[in-house]
């Protein structure tokens, strides 16, 4: 079957059918999104926040309308919505903006991928709280983890590997008590659960837009309002000041402060075409397929001889599963390789940008399928098929 309303999957690889299980790096854009950014560049194509024209006015309205979809589709204010170029991005602006020292501690899984890894191992001390034998974070670590140079902590809500689900409100809780903010990494979470940023009490959030139907280069990164106090600046440059002279320069309220140069104009209007294709599908629907799938993989991949199978055990996961398959002569990434050429199915292989994570379990890479709504059961039986083949 090929999903409709998703030209990449609908065309086909020159023409060849292909299962793509490979949403967890990035999803097929629907054709309502690829139309918002094409539609940009032929009927507007002005940038926002500066001209006076018709065209600048519509397109900052454009822009700004986008704003208000993404705090409306996690729970926020559109003033605690900060646009960026990917999660990557938001962490690293978050982590200049708290004017982070060397002596200042960061607490977060040895399971997090780089981009929640790197941007506070090189401007702070990383605390990292332990794995278990199947890269599941001991979550009762936490605790322990903290001390008075403890600055944030900070977790995956979903992990890219192991498509665990963290219990992000017994985090939360435990950082607040010791009067410590917590951020999340929603990269994995936000397109297959719903998120309140409320109701998860949560200080800071990032995700990616390619990752939820979205075009590339566009990441948000959510600031709780009362926060904003403690941050110093990030980027500076045109478009966030209110006015600069020789002596001194005033800066904007936020967001506006945090958002310095020309944006991705074209990219924040197709985010919020792509939340509007989640809610047409009702995040509901897409959480529910997710659970199902979820569980359909785990059953199959449990009953390959000799895999270990990341995560087996976690009550909560999306439709996102990691294997490491013993056979010899042929590593992870070439059995990948070989799902694709011999059976037209799109995973990944390697170390999924999370190398400590498959250092502390000695894998040399491990096989990662990731489903999304316009996969089916098919595609999961698929792959199993192929994989007990091998």
């Amino acid at each position: 079957m090929r999903p409709e309303g998703y030209p990449l999957l609908e065309r086909g690889l020159d023409g060849e059918p292909f299962i793509y299980l490979d949403s967890a790096s990035t999803t097929p854009k629907p054709r309502r999104v690829i139309d918002a950014v094409t539609g940009y560049y032929e009927k507007l194509g002005a940038n926002v926040h500066r001209g006076l024209h018709p065209l600048g006015e519509a397109s900052t309205e454009a822009y700004e309308r986008a704003r208000h979809r993404v705090a409306s589709f996690i729970g926020a204010h559109p003033s605690e919505i900060l646009f960026t170029h990917n999660a990557t991005d938001s962490l690293n602006r978050l982590a200049q903006m708290l004017r982070l020292t060397p002596e200042d501690e960061v607490v977060f899984p040895a399971s997090e991928h780089h981009s929640n890894y790197l941007p506070w191992r090189v401007r702070s001390k990383a605390v990292l709280v332990d794995i278990d034998d199947e890269a599941v974070p001991r979550w009762e670590q936490l605790a322990g983890k903290l001390t008075a140079r403890t600055k944030l902590v900070t977790v995956a809500h979903v992990s890219n590997v192991t498509g665990v689900v963290a219990p992000i409100e017994e985090w939360t809780r435990t950082a607040h008590a010791a009067g410590v903010p917590i951020a999340i990494d929603a990269s994995q979470s936000i397109s297959h659960m719903p998120i309140d940023v409320r109701a998860l009490d949560c200080d800071y959030l990032a995700f990616s837009s390619h990752k939820l139907f979205g075009p590339n280069g566009v990441g948000v990164l959510y600031v709780k309002r009362e926060r904003f106090a403690e941050l110093g600046l990030g980027n500076v440059g045109g478009g966030m000041v209110s006015f600069n002279e020789e002596a001194s320069f005033e800066v904007r309220e936020p967001p506006f402060r945090y958002e310095a140069g020309t944006p991705n104009v074209e990219g924040v209007i197709g985010l919020g075409a792509a939340i509007d294709h989640m809610q047409g599908i009702g995040l509901g629907n897409i959480h529910a397929h997710s659970q199902a799938l979820a569980r359909q993989l785990m059953e199959g991949l449990g009953k390959l001889p000799h895999a270990l199978v990341l995560g087996s055990r976690a009550p909560s996961r999306i439709a996102l599963a990691t294997v490491f398959l013993p056979l010899p002569t042929m590593r992870q990434t070439d059995l990948a390789r070989l799902l694709a050429d011999a059976h037209g199915i799109y995973v990944s292989g390697g170390f999924h940008c999370a190398h400590v994570l498959h250092h502390r379990l000695k894998l040399e890479g491990t096989l990662r399928a990731s489903a999304q709504i316009f996969n089916d059961a098919g595609d999961i039986d698929a792959l199993l098929a192929a994989l007990h083949e091998l």
